[in-house]
């Protein structure tokens, strides 16, 4: 089991990379915020936010969160969304299980939220029957 549950998170981080490289021109993801407070950027407070509830169990909270506040106009959003899911897939299966989220609701949302921004053709990255 444990081997699976590697492979479908190396699988979720592939497929982040794969349209991070595609849309943003990025081989990494990796969202770090300004040390002051002063210097967050709406998407810096954002993912703060996100993060936030997700430490605290609410991961599916954070997730409807997110979708309400895609600025599809700004690829910064993109970029920020992708290193939420990057960060949900670094939990445990147990974060997870106890969140009532999963591995394959990860997938989907990575996908779901890279079409609002006209990305597709990724549904079937992640194997979602290992997950």
């Amino acid at each position: 089991m444990a081997y699976q549950d590697d492979y479908v998170m190396r699988t979720i981080t592939d497929l982040v990379r794969a349209i991070a490289g595609l849309a943003l021109g990025k081989n990494e993801i990796d969202y770090d915020l300004p040390l002051s407070e002063a210097a967050y950027t709406p998407v810096d407070w954002a993912y703060r936010r996100l993060k936030d509830l997700a430490d605290a169990g609410d991961i599916n909270g954070a997730e409807n969160e997110l979708y309400e506040c895609l600025d599809t106009s700004d690829r910064a959003y993109l970029e920020m969304a992708l290193a939420f899911y990057m960060y949900l897939n670094q939990l445990d299966d147990d974060a997870l299980y106890t969140a009532n989220f999963s591995r394959e609701e990860i997938a989907e949302g990575i996908n779901s939220v890279s079409a609002q921004f006209g990305i597709s053709g990724f549904e079937n990255f992640v194997d979602t029957t290992m997950v």
